[in-house]
């Protein structure tokens, strides 16, 4: 009979002490559920940045740099959707030149992006607001980029057109990006700075080649021919799309829109956005022919 007792007695003590050792075990499921025990942190992925519009190099979080460089692009104040989209093409921009690296060379990201205390002087008293903002366009596209069959798709961007976008083929003279094709962006017309004066040096300017959309594909000057966008480098010119008239020792150049008027226009996407449009709907409308696919599915292909 004591021994019956003395069994049930260690029974007791053997359910306290395995009480005693798995309660930290518990409460850590608890508190992080089952995967927390054994599902590491996954570590955030770092690029190397050129800064500074210099040669020094630093090291940040790819999501860090994204987001710098998307606040860098776009206003904060326009429409949350339209600032998506501008994401996706940023971070498509970003993977696109990583499955592109050559092997054996470092990859270095020279965009040019705000740093946070940029942000800071530059948005001000806005910064609690736009920070949010950006924040909240980063994250809700979170690892979603634009794919060309397979691949990080070649997505530019302008802030203004003449009216339309133009043809990729066009423009860089192959068939590689069918779905940059000229789309409608009869809001850019009556935008503010639509239209834009600038006096150069020089006369004899004439244009002798434009693309289906009016923008200009060349330009001579007597003997020399210099291409349109070249032409627009070379004088600071706000857009591809201009026209020219000449006095006796200068020449005024009328320019339309602001860009290279390829991709898309941020003012269209923000006129779309206002319809009610989400950033998928926009980025399906200036990229047609594209799909919006998640990075580690492009990454997986690329391995």
């Amino acid at each position: 009979m004591g021994g019956f007792f003395m069994l049930r007695k260690w029974k007791k003590y053997g359910c306290i002490l395995f009480l005693l050792i798995a309660l930290p075990y518990v409460i850590t499921i608890f508190i992080n559920g089952p995967s927390g025990l054994t599902a590491p942190k996954q570590k955030e992925t770092e690029v190397s940045v050129q800064s500074g519009g210099n040669d020094r190099m630093t090291t940040m979080s790819l999501d860090a740099y994204g987001m710098g460089v998307l606040a860098k692009e776009i206003s904060m104040d326009m429409d949350i959707e339209t600032i998506k989209a501008q994401a996706v093409i940023v971070r498509t921009g970003i993977y696109k030149k990583m499955t592109e690296q050559e092997e054996g060379k470092e990859l270095v990201f020279t965009d040019p992006f705000y740093t946070v205390d940029e942000m800071e002087d530059e948005w001000k008293s806005k910064m609690q607001k736009n920070y949010a903002r950006l924040k909240e366009a980063w994250n809700e596209t979170k690892e979603r980029i634009l794919v060309y069959e397979d691949q990080p798709a070649y997505v530019p961007y302008c802030r203004l057109t003449n009216g339309k976008t133009r043809d990729a083929k066009e423009v860089l003279g192959t068939d590689q990006y069918p779905y940059l094709k000229s789309v409608d962006c009869a809001a850019d017309k009556n935008a503010e700075d639509a239209f834009q004066s600038k006096e150069i040096d020089g006369t004899g300017y004439e244009i002798t080649k434009q693309d289906s959309a009016g923008y200009v594909l060349e330009v001579k000057q007597g003997e020399n021919v210099i291409d349109g966008d070249t032409f627009r480098n070379q004088w600071e010119l706000p857009s591809s799309c201009y026209t020219m008239r000449q006095t006796d020792k200068k020449t005024t150049v009328i320019t339309q829109g602001i860009g290279h008027g390829l991709g898309l226009s941020q003012n269209m996407a923000e006129e779309l956005a206002k319809e009610g449009k989400s950033y998928k709907e926009i980025l399906e409308y200036f990229f047609e022919g594209t799909v919006l696919k998640e990075v580690a599915e492009i990454l997986d292909n690329t391995e």
